[in-house]
């Protein structure tokens, strides 16, 4: 067996977040997702005759600590994250054999608030993000 015959994966060590221009050190999730529902049409006979395509809806979502999501809110109107107006989230997959960027276009938060318990020893949550679009290229 040849070993690394592909290289390095790509891995979360790899990831760098940008969220309003200014890396998020902190994230240590994202998620995010293009979904289009699609259906056949059928006319004379047993088989499709074509196909419909739906709209395409984005969701998205990180996970931050308090750190990065107090330095959010101070640039925010009222500290609110809801209050934020549409901003990109740039996610660059650091690979040394291809680096790649994956933009969240038009990005509000959808949810704001704060999460911890006994013997947290870092205090993070998870907020969705309604993103417009996702550019891949």
């Amino acid at each position: 067996m040849i070993p690394l015959i592909n290289g390095r994966a790509y891995d979360f060590t790899q990831i760098l977040v940008k969220i309003l221009g200014a890396p998020a050190a902190s994230a240590s999730a994202i998620s995010y997702t293009e979904e289009q529902a699609k259906e056949n049409n059928y006319g004379a006979g047993t088989r499709p005759v074509s196909r419909g395509h739906g709209a395409v809806t984005v969701s998205a979502s990180i996970t931050l600590s308090m750190n990065d999501v107090e330095a959010i809110r101070d640039i925010a109107p009222d500290g609110s994250l809801l209050k934020i107006p549409s901003f990109d989230v740039e996610v660059s997959f650091l690979n040394e054999q291809r680096v790649v960027t994956h933009v969240l276009k038009n990005c509000e938060f959808t949810n704001d608030g704060v999460e911890s318990s006994q013997d947290d020893k870092d205090v993070k949550r998870s907020f969705n993000l309604i993103p417009s679009h996702i550019k891949y290229r």
